[in-house]
């Protein structure tokens, strides 16, 4: 049975001006497969040029190799010593919960407004700020207010993205406020740009006591510097 996808990549490979023994290791397959699939592709003189040159350097193909090695030796790294980490922290105790939730409060929760909230884009922070009020503030969904704030540019996605925080926060759209839209026009083209959610801000009514209790804990927590 012949190998469609491995012909495919390894003609545009050849397109790219790779040599044929190369092509062949890539993809584990014979330099004779190779020569067939790829002999109506015309190189040009400089893809020729470059293959010489390739041919007369005896460490071309080891130092890929060795580059590859390296890469794979640093990726295996890395997802070890992620594994690691989250063996360390294992699980929270409740007083372990109340200690993190107040110093994340600190750093991204509302000081200045007369009520408690918190305002962030990254999933992890909101759902572990919304875990912290319920297991150690005795707070529920229902006492929470949601709002969304996105760039203008993203207007047309609005439905999506407040489903998206409804799925991550598990609380109602009936629980969302009207969205807010910044209206600076963004200059950068992102690559992904349905990727973006823009920022979730929770606010726990009727807090005003509750968030001079936060005072107390940063308070609290600032003494111990």
């Amino acid at each position: 049975m012949a190998k469609f996808k491995e012909k495919i990549q390894a003609r545009k490979l050849r397109r790219g001006g790779e040599s044929v023994k190369e092509i062949a290791r890539k993809l584990n397959v014979s330099p004779a497969s190779v020569s067939i699939w790829c002999r109506d592709i015309a190189l040009s003189k400089n893809q020729i040029k470059e293959l010489e040159r390739r041919s007369k350097d005896p460490n071309y193909g080891r130092r890929s190799r060795y580059l590859a090695e390296i890469k794979r030796k640093k990726d295996l790294k890395i997802k070890n010593l992620l594994k690691e980490g989250i063996k360390e922290i294992d699980k929270l105790s409740e007083r372990e919960l109340f200690l993190i939730g107040t110093t994340l409060y600190w750093t991204e929760g509302f000081k200045k407004d007369s009520q408690a909230g918190f305002a962030n884009s990254d999933p992890g922070m909101i759902k572990l700020f919304l875990r912290w009020l319920y297991e150690c503030c005795d707070y529920k969904s229902e006492d929470l207010s949601l709002r969304v704030t996105v760039n203008i540019s993203h207007k047309n996605r609005i439905g999506d993205i407040q489903r998206y925080w409804s799925d991550i926060t598990e609380i109602s759209l009936v629980k969302f406020q009207k969205p807010f839209y910044q209206n600076v026009v963004w200059k950068k083209v992102y690559e992904n740009p349905n990727n973006y959610y823009g920022v979730l801000r929770i606010k726990v009514r009727k807090s005003t006591d509750f968030l001079r209790k936060i005072h107390g804990w940063i308070e609290g927590l600032r003494l111990q510097a």
